[in-house]
């Protein structure tokens, strides 16, 4: 009954995607923290019926697919981690980016046996604020967003944003670092919205602690679905003269991937470590070429919100925002990372992160920025 209730409310309200499912290919290792991959659903399954001792269950929703090599994965991974060190059986459901899905499926997973339903994305919030409080015995968890905890009791949801601006911020020093030649680099945004440019301005901002002189040129393809027009974007910005590309769309940002490659430019992954990913998948190449990645650690996330509940710690009816000093966002210090930045560079980045957890540097952001602002500022870096 709670379901079909759930079924007959209001329909979902889409914000925008940070990392979403895929249509790339499905990596074929097993997933371990912070490698970015993922087995398939029914490997996974398949696993998570055999655990033993289980001090309870977590269901994750993934609003999209594995094999994002992002966000979803580092969910995943996260989960993982809840399963292996916390002993819970754990199970991921992927909806696929059809959106009439989404609510259904958080539904689905609260009529299980289960102590805590996940879902981890923006997109979600709708979804969540329809079936968490027809459950009040149940804990729902809503990562990279927040529901609106003034609009009805939502005592028994966690809520933990990223401070997305502060890692692209470490994201654009980088870029700065490598762009050593014209000077310019670029950012593709799945979407022109909020969610994004809060990215978008965190890497203007880094770019410019390290070079004033930095040119940012900014694409939005308007999907997070779409490979081939993120590497459409990608080849555009390379044909410009830019020389280190930064994508925060989703599995889009695969393809521009791909044009950076192609074009032998560097680029900066995000969400999860993408150049853990692609090595895993034993594509070398294009590990190579990913200099870092802007980590939001979203499995990190997860495992910290349980194992704190499970200690009586965490506190629902409530949202956290993590960030730099938080272990929420941070840069992917790799082999790639040692091997492409210089010693001196590095001490440079090194020295603007402390800065930022210190509190010396104050990263703005695009929420609650007014497009005059945001317009002026991707002006003032165009090329």
């Amino acid at each position: 009954m709670k379901k079909l209730t759930a079924l007959l409310m209001a329909g979902i309200m889409v914000l925008g995607l940070t990392a979403c499912g895929s249509k790339a290919p499905q990596a074929d290792v097993d997933s371990t923290p912070g490698e970015g991959t993922a087995n398939s659903s029914k490997e996974q399954n398949e696993d998570n019926s055999s655990a033993k001792d289980s001090a309870g269950k977590a269901i994750l929703i993934v609003n999209g697919s594995l094999g994002d090599l992002g966000f979803f994965d580092s969910a995943n991974a996260g989960m993982q981690r809840v399963k292996n060190e916390l002993g819970l059986e754990v199970q991921v459901i992927e909806t696929g980016d059809d959106e009439s899905k989404w609510e259904s499926a958080l539904a689905d997973a609260a009529e299980e046996d289960v102590d805590y339903v996940i879902a981890v994305s923006p997109s979600m919030v709708e979804p969540m604020q329809n079936i968490a409080p027809l459950y009040p015995e149940k804990k729902f968890f809503l990562m990279d967003n927040t529901v609106d905890f003034e609009a009805g009791d939502y005592s028994n949801v966690y809520c933990a944003t990223f401070k997305q601006n502060e890692g692209s911020f470490l994201a654009g020093a980088v870029a700065a670092v490598l762009a050593k030649e014209t000077g310019k680099i670029g950012f593709v945004g799945g979407m022109d919205i909020p969610p994004i440019n809060d990215f978008l301005v965190g890497y203007i901002e880094g770019a410019l602690a390290v070079n004033a002189d930095t040119k940012v040129i900014a694409t939005y393809p308007g999907d997070y679905y779409d490979p081939a027009k993120g590497k459409e974007h990608g080849i555009v910005l390379c044909n410009q003269g830019v020389e280190v590309l930064f994508a925060a769309a989703g599995p889009t940002g695969l393809g521009t991937i791909e044009a950076a490659v192609d074009a032998d430019r560097y680029i900066i992954g995000v969400d999860s470590d993408q150049s853990a990913g692609y090595a895993a998948n034993g594509d070398k190449a294009t590990a190579n070429k990913i200099a870092t990645s802007m980590m939001k650690n979203v499995g990190d996330a997860i495992f910290r919100a349980i194992k704190l509940d499970l200690k009586g710690e965490l506190t629902l009816g409530a949202a956290e925002s993590l960030g730099i000093a938080e272990g929420g966002v941070g840069l992917a210090k790799n082999d790639v990372y040692k091997k492409v930045l210089t010693d001196e560079e590095k001490l440079i980045i090194n020295d603007i992160e402390a800065k930022v957890v210190e509190g010396e540097i104050k990263v703005s952001t695009a929420i609650g920025m007014t497009t005059e602002e945001l317009d002026s500022l991707r002006n003032s870096v165009a090329p």
